[in-house]
């Protein structure tokens, strides 16, 4: 498949005062991240710390005929920004660029469709995606007949475009929401079935190697791929520890959290978390080697909140810790409370995470 060509954008303002510059190139290699996941082939990096955010072009109309007149010399078709744009904003860029506007949220939502396999997941990521766009629907000329897999009918006689997108959009979004509500009710079915059992979840950033780690504790084989979000769908099996483990165990592997994930997304992939939300015991897998380890261990305790999940006793176990110094493993030890090294992937310290699950199993069950 060809790369679609992209310019990617971070526009700050001054009142964002923790901006700086590592902060901004932070910034622009996770979305460059992100856009090469979703297939975009990032030509050029902008980033920008504006008095005023122009409330019609977001960018202002003199960067942007930069812009446009270096993406015709480059062939670039696309531009996307970090910011999140309204529906009048996206109509202005592209009217005065002739280049398609997207946001990082657009390009998560279309990671996620991408990697949606089962039927629950593409509902998840579909009512995600109206949810997102329905508010925007007002400022925007594009109608939602034109996106590809969510509504591909015309309105009636006499009838607007946006009125029956709109209208088709709630129509869709409550139809949705009934037949995740019946898939959420035949899952709490099956957690209330295992709800004896002692049930352990895998959380952590995307691409830390969630699933490397559950392959390798249950002896599985689920897919396991080099790139953000392949994993959607919450996989769960027992997991034998030893002979004195008190309860039955059973673990689950979930979906990687990012920065500012899509609220529509949590929402929607509501009962997928929930086996987060109800674990007595959760995993945060962190990839010891990533430059930003610090920022990206506060984001996904930050998600871990939001979703109601703070309360829960968890681990901290750092992966990749074949791929780290001495230096980074004793920065490791001081700020983190006994940090546990594994590496999923050459499978060293594994059976050492076992005995400590199980150690935590019974001093939580206080046998």
């Amino acid at each position: 498949m060809e790369c679609k060509r992209a310019y990617i954008i971070f526009i700050a303002d001054n009142k964002q005062n923790k901006i700086n510059k590592f902060n901004i190139e932070n910034i622009l290699n996770e979305l460059s991240m992100l856009c090469d996941t979703a297939n975009y082939k990032v030509i050029e990096r902008y980033s920008f710390i504006q008095q005023k955010i122009d409330s019609r072009t977001y960018i202002g109309k003199g960067k942007l005929e930069s812009i446009k007149e270096k993406a015709i010399i480059d062939k670039v078709k696309y531009i996307i920004f970090d910011n999140e744009l309204s529906g009048s904003q996206v109509n202005s860029i592209e009217e005065n660029s002739d280049i398609k506007a997207l946001t990082r949220t657009e390009i998560i939502l279309e990671i996620f469709a991408m990697r949606a396999k089962t039927l629950t997941a593409k509902m998840q990521v579909e009512l995600a995606f109206l949810e997102f766009e329905y508010p925007r629907l007002k400022g925007k000329r594009t109608n939602l007949s034109q996106v590809k897999g969510i509504i591909g009918l015309r309105g009636g006689a006499g009838e607007k475009q946006l009125e029956y997108d709109r209208r088709r959009a709630r129509e869709r979004i409550h139809k949705l929401k009934t037949q995740l509500n019946k898939v959420e009710r035949v899952s709490k079915v099956g957690r209330k079935s295992r709800e004896n059992a002692f049930r352990i979840a895998i959380v952590g950033y995307t691409n830390a190697g969630k699933s490397s780690l559950f392959n390798l504790l249950c002896k599985e084989n689920i897919y396991v791929e080099d790139k953000l979000f392949a994993t959607l769908d919450t996989h769960t099996r027992k997991l034998y520890l030893s002979n004195d483990a008190p309860v039955q165990v059973i673990i689950s592997d979930t979906v990687g959290f990012i920065d500012r994930l899509p609220h529509t997304l949590i929402a929607s992939f509501k009962s997928t978390l929930s086996e987060v939300v109800e674990a007595d015991l959760l995993i945060h897998l962190i990839d010891s080697s990533d430059k930003n380890i610090e920022e990206k261990i506060i984001k996904v305790e930050n998600t871990i909140k939001e979703i109601g999940a703070s309360k829960i006793k968890f681990l901290s176990v750092f992966n990749k810790i074949d791929c780290i110094d001495e230096i980074q493993k004793n920065k490791i030890q001081i700020l983190y409370n006994n940090p546990i090294f594994i590496s999923a992937k050459n499978n060293i310290n594994i059976e050492n995470l076992r005995k400590i699950i199980l150690n935590t199993i019974l001093e939580l069950n206080k046998i």
